[in-house]
């Protein structure tokens, strides 16, 4: 029960990496709070937790809309008294596409759910987090984090602008208690990479895609007090493929 006591509110909760996040955080003792837009995948989520006598609810929300976010972080409060975990994990991908073939619309569309959005979640609770002295942000990036390929022009920017933005949360409030990370999967099994002709897998020392459930148990120790000296770091969880590059 690493997480009892605690509060999480997850952004894109509803499916792959971060249904397994939300299960695993209620699995720990911790009480969750699931957004996303899928009204029908989220409430299952919860029904499947409140069958293991864990502690969840949903909240319909739209990352790249700062009223949806603020009133997912009011529902949270509202509901279970506080929050001391935010999840950032809603991300899209562009299929590869480079410069020449990324419309602006396509490249405004990415940036506004993959970065915009994990900004106006975290601005819509860090003046909790500071009243309370205390609190988590964890951000979910890529192996597009430190490379280029995993992604097309719009993807990779992305990705490395979200560890930009992490490691700037941990110089700007890590005295204050603020503990802000980034989790870098590498090729998980989830619906973004399902149908995918991923040759990468060849060259991943672990010569097999990651689980969910693996990404969920490293954010489960971000999330916990046992990760608490670690500041404004990207943990690669990948298979070792991006050691080759």
């Amino acid at each position: 029960m690493k997480l009892e006591g605690k509060v999480a509110l997850l952004f894109g909760g509803t499916s792959g990496i971060g249904e397994a996040t939300a299960k695993a955080f209620a699995q720990e003792g911790a009480k969750v709070m699931i957004s996303g837009r899928d009204d029908q995948d989220g409430k299952r989520i919860v029904n499947e937790i409140k069958q293991k006598k864990g502690t969840a609810m949903f909240v319909q929300a739209d990352v790249t809309k700062s009223e949806e976010i603020d009133k997912a972080v009011e529902k949270t409060l509202s509901e279970y008294g506080t929050v001391d975990v935010l999840y950032n994990g809603a991300g899209i991908h562009d299929s590869y596409a480079n410069a020449l073939e990324t419309t602006e619309t396509e490249y405004e569309k990415l940036m506004a759910v993959n970065v915009k959005g994990p900004f106006l979640a975290t601005k819509a609770v860090l003046d909790h987090f500071l009243k309370k002295g205390k609190g988590t942000i964890i951000n979910v990036g890529s192996q597009a984090t430190f490379v280029a390929g995993p992604g097309g022009s719009a993807y990779v920017t992305s990705k490395h602008a979200l560890d930009g933005f992490t490691k700037q949360l941990a110089y700007d409030f890590g005295q204050k208690g603020i503990k802000a990370n980034l989790i870098a999967p590498g090729f998980v099994e989830t619906p973004m990479t399902e149908g995918i002709n991923e040759e990468r897998l060849d060259d991943i020392p672990a010569k097999r895609a990651g689980k969910p459930e693996e990404v969920a148990a490293l954010a489960v120790f971000l999330a916990s007090d046992e990760s608490d000296y670690i500041q404004g770091t990207s943990v690669k969880i990948d298979g070792g493929w991006t050691v080759g590059r």
